[in-house]
């Protein structure tokens, strides 16, 4: 969902992410067809399938699937940065999977209520079997598609990335550094490596994408995120002096840009200095005067790792 925005999308954002997820909505649509065969079965497993299905689909057709509830959710919480997809997606896989299994069992393999051989129903089985993998086959992508590509890391991202971080670790005072990428290693690097504080998060990055930062905006008074967007995401090179007051007051330590790209005299300019260096990325470290005294929450207090007795006396009240 990196490039979903729902400020953006407003009421078309959740089927913009069904297309996205569901192949182009066929894996939606097979849903619905399953649904409907799950409900209108006539046989002893009816009633059950309906306990299971129905209430998942009324609770998420009222939530997720109504395109005003995300637009209101979003008014208190960001829902980009919640990975709540996996809610929705799925109750989807289990019912269509559902659905295939006692097409396939009841429906195929005994047709005739019993009376049917078992030649007739290992056949029909057997038919109904390369039916439904054809529907899901054709209804998805082929996972090879774009050819087979291996890994270059066991951590399935750029070589580069745990280069990166080695460096900043390596030059790094404290353990949790602050640090600004260009956009595909913003997305990527606390995959890797999540005691990498970012200066600038998913949604101000894709605002600047989008085109909603320009020379001027950078320039007023107080958007220090934006002067850090212009210069390391879109290559616009505002006065030296501001950019360092950005990396001051967001108490950002590295920068890490292409080396290619031309900004590291500019980074130079502005009293940063070369950390490391790898294949194709310069790590530029800047030494803020204001430390930032980052720490992780403690919930030692709120959280027993050793269940006690009376726990399930507060869990009842």
């Amino acid at each position: 969902m990196q490039n979903l925005n729902i400020a953006e999308a407003g009421f078309g954002y959740i089927f913009k992410c069904i297309g996205l997820y569901y192949e182009g909505n066929i894996y939606f649509v097979l849903y619905l067809v399953s649904l409907v065969f799950l409900c209108f079965i006539d046989r002893k497993r009816s009633k059950r399938m309906r306990e299971i299905f129905i209430p998942q689909f009324i609770l998420m057709a009222i939530t997720v699937y109504n395109p005003v509830f995300p637009v209101i959710l979003n008014s208190f919480f960001d829902v980009n940065k919640e990975y709540y997809r996996f809610l929705w997606m799925s109750p989807v896989i289990v019912c269509i999977a559902a659905a295939a299994a006692v097409a396939v069992t009841e429906y195929a393999g005994d047709p005739e209520g019993g009376t049917a051989d078992k030649r007739k129903r290992g056949l029909r089985m057997a038919v109904a079997v390369v039916f439904m993998l054809c529907l899901l086959v054709a209804g998805g992508s082929f996972l090879y598609k774009g050819g087979y590509i291996v890994s270059p890391t066991v951590y399935h991202m750029p070589t580069e990335i745990p280069e990166v971080s080695r460096i900043i670790h390596e030059d790094a005072d404290e353990e949790y550094p602050r640090a600004m990428f260009e956009y595909d290693y913003n997305m990527l690097i606390r995959q890797y490596d999540a005691s990498i504080l970012l200066a600038c998060d998913r949604e101000a990055y894709l605002e600047a994408m989008a085109g909603n930062v320009s020379y001027d905006t950078a320039m007023e008074d107080g958007n220090y995120i934006h002067r850090l967007l212009a210069v390391v995401a879109l290559g616009i090179k505002i006065p030296e002096d501001r950019f360092r007051s950005a990396l001051e007051n967001t108490h950002t330590e590295y920068v890490v840009v292409s080396t290619a790209g031309g900004l590291v005299p500019y980074l130079k300019g502005a009293g940063l200095t070369v950390a490391g260096e790898t294949a194709n990325h310069t790590v530029m470290h800047y030494d803020p005067e204001e430390k930032e005294d980052f720490e992780l929450p403690d919930y030692s207090e709120v959280w027993r790792l050793t269940p006690q007795w009376y726990d399930f006396l507060l869990w009842l009240t």
